[in-house]
């Protein structure tokens, strides 16, 4: 049986491409999901993304925040807080429907 070929051509999405290239990189879907939570403290990032070495989490901190998805804040007398920006937490809603579709898939 053949497949009907489609006069249009096949493409990929430019805004697809462009959110992979942010939601594709390891780590950072879990981050930006924990920072929906609150914001936190790095050791409470890395406490809570079980896994990461605190090398990596800093690079996709540092990565996010140049994407405007997250704003660190220095909080006194020192320790930084990671906050989502308002793109950041318009993320939160689609990161929770694809935790939902997983958990269907795998019961």
């Amino acid at each position: 049986m053949s497949v009907p070929h489609s006069v249009e051509p096949l493409h990929a999405d430019p805004a697809l491409i462009n959110a992979f290239e942010v939601l594709g990189q390891k780590w950072n879907g879990l981050i930006l999901h924990t920072l929906a939570q609150r914001p936190a403290r790095f050791g409470e990032i890395r406490g809570a993304v079980s896994g990461i070495s605190d090398r990596m989490l800093s690079d996709r901190l540092h990565d996010l925040a140049a994407r405007g998805l997250v704003t660190p804040t220095r909080l006194p007398p020192g320790p930084v807080a990671y906050t989502l920006t308002a793109d950041g937490h318009a993320l939160a809603p689609v990161l929770d429907q694809v935790a939902r579709w997983w958990s269907s898939r795998t019961g």
